[in-house]
């Protein structure tokens, strides 16, 4: 058992896969690829990850300010707010990140397993209106 206190933690600045400026804070880094993992990802304004799959389940847990989320097979991105959670299912390619107009931040808590980076997500499709 440990406790990780916030300010234990070193956040970095993520370029890799992600459009705009994304600083990840890793809390539990798992002990073997199939370990589970927790961060935090602070986004900028406009700031998102690449579509992307998990190869288990993840949990987002909306933590500030506003957000989206999307994954395959929808025609609109969905918003998060802070206190709003999100179950994704292994194997969905999916993608998250901050509104246009609103910092953006979440905790990632991951089963294990890698994940398949894909493709930024298109400018159109991220500025599809938000489905409510």
């Amino acid at each position: 058992m440990r406790i990780i206190a916030d300010g234990s933690t070193v956040s970095s600045l993520v370029e890799e896969h992600f459009t705009g400026r994304v600083w990840r804070t890793d809390y539990i880094e798992p002990a073997h690829a199939d370990a589970m993992a927790g961060s935090r990802f602070l986004y900028e304004p406009g700031a998102r990850s690449y579509w992307h799959v998990h190869e288990q389940e993840q949990a987002i847990i909306a933590v500030y300010g506003g957000g989206l989320v999307a994954w395959e097979g929808l025609e609109a991105p969905i918003p998060l707010h802070g206190g709003d959670w999100w179950h994704v299912e292994p194997g969905v390619p999916h993608w998250h990140g901050a509104t246009t107009d609103s910092v953006f931040a979440h905790l990632a808590v991951t089963a294990g397993g890698p994940t398949t980076w894909l493709h930024p997500v298109a400018e159109d499709d991220y500025r599809t209106p938000p489905r409510h």
